[in-house]
C-alpha cells in the first residue's frame, strides 16, 4: 500500500526523467484524493507491476512508496529542483508543494547532501591537483589475522614477524613391485626408483609424475633381473647424469641415459647388491655378496676389475642419504614418497614502498589524507600511529578508522581525514591488522618537506641551502658576516 505526505506527492518514473517541483499549491487535499482514488484502480488491475515498480525504488534506509504514475501537479518548474534530487542511481522525481514542514525540511536536507558531495569532490580534484600520490598495497598470504608495520625505516622493523614461514608437502605415488632404493639425478632433477621384482627402473619427477618405466629385460618373468641399487655419474666430464643399476639375480649393471633408455650394459661379480660412484676416479664401485668381491667398472674407459672384497660399509645407504630428505621408498605398498619443502612469505607487499621507505628516512614528508581501501567485508578497525620523539620516547596515537568509513561502488572504503600532518620520516610507523587472505591498499597525499623552508632566511644563504631553489640573485662576499 502507498504511503503519502501531505503536500508531498513522489512520481514513479525511471531513472533519466525530470524533477517535478513547485512552491506553492492550491489545494493538497484534492490531489490527495485523486492520487488515491487512481492508484486503487492502478493496484486492482496491475497488482503485480505495481508490486514490482514499488521494488525499483528501495533505498538503503528501506523502500520508497511511490504514487499512480500518472498524476502530475501543474504550475511546476523541473530546471530548479532536478538537481537537488539527483542521487548515485539515477534522477529521483520528486514533486513538493511546500505547504508542510515535512517536504521542505526534506528538501533543505537533500540540498545539504548534494553540497557535501559536491565538497567533497572539489576537496579530491584539490589533493590531486596539489600533492603527490603515493600507493601501498599490503597483501596477506594466509588464512591467518597478522599484525603489519609499516615505515619507520631507522628501526629496521619486519613488514610481519615470521616474514616467511616453511610449507611441507609429502605425496605418495605408486611405482613398480616391490622398490628398493630412490637416487635424485641432478642432471634433470628426477627420482629414479629401483623396482626388485618388476624389472624396472621408474622415473618421477618431484611433483609426483610418472615420467617413465624403463624395462630391464623382456623376459616375461618377472624377477629374473632383479634390480636393487642405483647410482649416479656427477662427473660433469664423463656422462654426466648417467644412471646405473645392477641386478642382483643375474649379476648385471645396466647404463641408462637421459633420454630413459638402456644404452648398455656390463656384468658384475656374483650377486651385486650395492653401487656407487667414485667423482674422483670415475669408478663405479659394485659390492658382490656372493662372490665377496667388488667390481670397479671405469665410466669412461668401460675397463673393468675384480678385486677382493675390501669394502666394509654399507655404501648404498651413504649414497641415498641426501635423497632420503627428498625421497623414500615403502617397499611393501610398493610407493615412493616424495617430500617437497617450500618457503613463502606471509605478508607481501609492492616493491615501490621499499624505494619510499628508504627516500623518507633522508627526505621526510607530511601527510594530507589517507584513503584506506580493503578487500572483502572486514575492515581495518584501527590504525596506530607509533611517532619517536627526539629523547627516543614512543607515543602511540590510535585512529578509529570506523569513524571515517566511506562506502563507494559497494566498496570497503576509509577516507581518513585525521592523518593531516603526520610525518613519513625514519622514526615514525604505522601498525594495523590485516585478515586471511586480505588486500589492503593505502592511498597517501602528501609533500615532501624542503628544509629551506624551516631554516631563517639568512642561514639558508649563509650555508647555501638556498642553492637548491636556485642561484639567488644576490651572495653576499662574507655570507657568514651578516649573522654574526
Amino acid at each position: 500500500m502507498a504511503v503519502f505526505t501531505m503536500g508531498a506527492t513522489i512520481k514513479l518514473t525511471s531513472k533519466n526523467t525530470e524533477t517535478f517541483a513547485c512552491e506553492s499549491c492550491e489545494d493538497p487535499a484534492v490531489i490527495k484524493r485523486t492520487i488515491h482514488s487512481n492508484e486503487d484502480a492502478y493496484m486492482k488491475d496491475n497488482s503485480a507491476k505495481y508490486t514490482t515498480d514499488l521494488k525499483k525504488w528501495g533505498t538503503r534506509s528501506g523502500v520508497m512508496h511511490v504514487a499512480f504514475p500518472e498524476t502530475r501537479k501543474r504550475n511546476c518548474d523541473p530546471s530548479r529542483d532536478a538537481v537537488f534530487y539527483a542521487t548515485d542511481e539515477g534522477v529521483m522525481e520528486i514533486s513538493d508543494c511546500g505547504s508542510g514542514r515535512s517536504p521542505l525540511s526534506r528538501k533543505r536536507n537533500l540540498i545539504k547532501d548534494q553540497k557535501q558531495k559536491e565538497g567533497f569532490k572539489q576537496y579530491q580534484k584539490y589533493l590531486h591537483d596539489e600533492f603527490d600520490v603515493m600507493q601501498v598495497t599490503v597483501k596477506n598470504h594466509t588464512p591467518d589475522t597478522r599484525n603489519v608495520c609499516l615505515w619507520g625505516g631507522n628501526s629496521d622493523k619486519p613488514i610481519t614477524d615470521p616474514l616467511f614461514i616453511e610449507n611441507a608437502e609429502k605425496i605418495d605415488v605408486l611405482v613398480g613391485t616391490h622398490p628398493q632404493q630412490v637416487v635424485l639425478n641432478p642432471a634433470n632433477d628426477l627420482l629414479y626408483v629401483a623396482n626388485q621384482l618388476s624389472d624396472s627402473v621408474s622415473v618421477v619427477a618431484r611433483d609426483g609424475t610418472v615420467i617413465a618405466t624403463i624395462p630391464l629385460t623382456e623376459n616375461a618373468m618377472p624377477g629374473t633381473v632383479s634390480p636393487v641399487a642405483l647410482a649416479i655419474n656427477t662427473n660433469s666430464g664423463y656422462f654426466y647424469g648417467m644412471v646405473y643399476v645392477i641386478g642382483s639375480v643375474n649379476n648385471m649393471m645396466y647404463h641408462i641415459g637421459l633420454n630413459h633408455k638402456v644404452v648398455d650394459a656390463n656384468r658384475t661379480g656374483k650377486r651385486p647388491t650395492e653401487i656407487r660412484f667414485d667423482n674422483e676416479t670415475n669408478e663405479l664401485i659394485i659390492k658382490n655378496i656372493v662372490s665377496k668381491s667388488t667390481t670397479r667398472i671405469n665410466a669412461e674407459t668401460q675397463a673393468q676389475t675384480e678385486t677382493p672384497w675390501d669394502i666394509q660399509d654399507q655404501f648404498r645407504l651413504v649414497d641415498s642419504e641426501s635423497t632420503s630428505k627428498i625421497a623414500k621408498v615403502t617397499t611393501q605398498l610398493n610407493l615412493l614418497s616424495i617430500f617437497n619443502s617450500s618457503k613463502s612469505p606471509t605478508v607481501t607487499i609492492n616493491d615501490e614502498y621499499h624505494e619510499e621507505r628508504e627516500d623518507f628516512k633522508f627526505s621526510p614528508g607530511m601527510l594530507k589524507h589517507l584513503k584506506i581501501v580493503a578487500s572483502g567485508e572486514r575492515c581495518v578497525n584501527a590504525l596506530q600511529l607509533l611517532q619517536k620523539s627526539i629523547a627516543g620516547k614512543e607515543i602511540c596515537k590510535t585512529l578509529s578508522l570506523g569513524n571515517y568509513q566511506s562506502p563507494q561502488s559497494f566498496q570497503n572504503v576509509s577516507e581518513v581525514f585525521g592523518v593531516d600532518g603526520v610525518m613519513l620520516d625514519g622514526q615514525n610507523s604505522w601498525c594495523f591488522k590485516i585478515g586471511g587472505l586480505q588486500t589492503i591498499t593505502f592511498i597517501l597525499y602528501y609533500k615532501k618537506l624542503e628544509m629551506y623552508n624551516l631554516l631563517p632566511e639568512k642561514a639558508s644563504l649563509a650555508y647555501g641551502v638556498q642553492m637548491s631553489k636556485g642561484v639567488p640573485k644576490r651572495v653576499p662576499k662574507n655570507p657568514f658576516k651578516s649573522i654574526l
